[in-house]
């Protein structure tokens, strides 16, 4: 049996690595950003079934091409059949929207290039318009990072996510070989060079496992850059580790200039030690054995704040008159600062119309451009503004509810939630530079009202963490808190967030309500 070399000894005898691309165009912008939902994923499968329909339609023609084509789409586990239900599944699992985001940016682009000579004119140009539809960098970096945000917040395994365990649920999904390479990359990109290396790791155990090299032919062999990118991330991650106050700068040169001359056949011996069993058991430890402690947002996603007690469920008769005849179910969430939840008050086929306003959604930001990093996308969201019985019966539902004092025709903001999307910690009234739209006609935001329109197996919790209140979403249900104490002042306790949905499709309708129109309806306490 070998024996365990030294990690630093291997890795200071490596090639240097050149980092594939540049950061061009980080930035460009696009109207259409699939990864902030799964109504943009939806429409990313569309156009991937529409590319695959037109190739299969010359398989007759392709000779030993189709074979690969027929290869890879058995690999990704497509089906041209897929019920809409279906799709909804599919690309709410986080590993199969990445999948799909990455394999459409990545490798369609190859497919047509390998296919282009045999397919006719009319059906060319069609293609043509297809490619042009994939995801851009700043789309699948997007979903890169809200894989890692996953992976961060529900302190999760990479080894366990990359084989479809999400929160100790097995799922029928994995990510492919070329995913893992993908995470590794953008994690290296970013200066996560320990992370890099557990995803690098992940890729290198899969490649043994592949014994089908056929589609290298068409997407190209990443093997020996694999390699390389692995070795370095060890190295840079261990000399770090060994010595914090060193700068990773500074080990990254090191690492340059110690394998400027080693060639592939090193390379391969290297790896071939790496792949002892022994050897991995040990270099797995060390990748795993430090941990970060969790902010009170990420304890809240997960779970693990402690149960809040005295609290009661009833039916609430007395706020309008209505409710006498027609009582909605209430429960106390948190008592100071108030939080409550009312059950039962959005309907199916409210939710149905509400979902029909997703045409006009548009990508909402937590952040502004700042040139060095990607603007995280929150969720697409829409405000719903057209003529509609059912908008002016839910308005009119949370006047019941609450006793605020608004007009039933205005607006409502729907969302819906895409690939490790979320909300980081915020207040909605005016703070941190953020001015509440109508502030000056209208006042602060006194109030926040949250319809759930969909249930969420795994994550998706909108999260209180200064008060310790974690709220899981449910269909149908609505979460209502107060902004601002009785005289107009912000009560900082009402910071809130959206933990990122782990698995499911995440729905929500959005009310705020204004201080000034609930001057007689809300008098100051004294």
């Amino acid at each position: 049996m070998r024996s365990c070399i030294s990690l630093l000894t291997f890795l200071l005898c490596l090639v240097p690595i050149v980092v594939e691309g540049d950061e061009d165009k980080l930035f460009d912008e696009r109207n259409e950003r699939y990864s902030s939902s799964t109504v943009g994923l939806l429409k990313l499968l569309k156009v991937e079934q529409q590319f695959a329909d037109i190739l299969i339609k010359y398989a007759g023609q392709l000779g030993e091409k189709s074979q690969l084509l027929l290869l890879f789409f058995s690999e990704v586990g497509f089906h041209l059949k897929r019920s809409s239900k279906e799709k909804e599944e599919y690309v709410s699992n986080p590993l199969n929207a990445f999948s799909l985001l990455r394999r459409t940016s990545e490798d369609l682009p190859k497919w047509y290039a390998y296919f282009e000579d045999v397919i006719k004119k009319d059906d060319l140009s069609v293609l043509d318009d297809l490619v042009k539809k994939v995801p851009n960098k700043v789309d699948l970096d997007s979903a890169i990072q809200g894989i890692q945000r996953i992976e961060r917040i529900y302190d999760l395994q990479i080894d366990d996510m990359a084989e479809g365990l999400l929160h100790d649920k097995q799922y029928n999904a994995r990510l492919s070989y070329r995913d893992l390479i993908a995470m590794g990359n953008m994690m290296y990109h970013q200066r996560e060079y320990q992370t890099a290396a557990k995803w690098y790791r992940i890729a290198c155990q899969r490649e043994l496992e592949d014994l089908d090299r056929s589609l290298n032919e068409v997407l190209g062999n990443p093997s020996e850059y694999l390699h390389r990118q692995h070795i370095k991330a060890l190295f840079i991650s261990a000399s770090t580790r060994l010595d914090p106050s060193k700068p990773a700068e500074e080990a990254f040169t090191t690492a340059e200039k110690a394998v400027a001359e080693t060639s592939k056949e090193d390379v391969d011996n290297f790896m071939f030690n790496l792949n002892d069993p022994e050897n991995d058991l040990i270099i797995k430890k060390q990748l795993y054995q430090t941990k970060r402690s969790p902010s009170n947002f990420e304890i809240g996603c997960r779970g693990l704040y402690r149960r809040k007690r005295n609290l009661v469920c009833r039916y609430n008769f007395t706020t309008t008159p209505f409710l006498r005849l027609a009582p909605l179910k209430f429960e106390e969430i948190n008592l100071d600062p108030y939080i409550g939840m009312y059950h039962e008050v959005l309907y199916d086929s409210e939710i149905e119309e509400l979902k029909g306003q997703s045409t006009n959604m548009v990508n909402g930001y937590a952040d502004q451009r700042n040139g060095t990093e990607i603007r995280q996308t929150v969720a697409r969201h829409a405000w719903w503004s057209d003529t509609s019985p059912v908008r002016e019966r839910i308005n009119q539902r949370i006047i019941d509810m609450t006793g605020f004092n608004f007009s039933k025709t205005e607006e409502i903001q729907i969302a819906n939630y895409g690939v490790g999307t979320y909300f980081k910690p915020h207040f909605d009234y005016t703070a941190d530079g953020f001015e509440t739209p109508d502030v000056t006609a209208l006042g602060d935001r006194i109030a926040s009202i949250i319809f759930y329109a969909s249930d969420v197996p795994q994550g998706g919790a909108t999260v209180f963490p200064d008060v310790k209140v974690s709220i899981l979403p449910r269909k149908g249900s609505s979460l209502y808190w107060f902004n601002l104490f009785d005289d107009g002042r912000p009560d900082e306790r009402s910071k809130h967030s959206v933990c990122p949905v782990i698995n499911g499709d995440r729905w929500t309708l959005t009310k705020w309500v204004h201080l000034f129109p609930q001057m007689f309806t809300m008098p100051c306490s004294t």
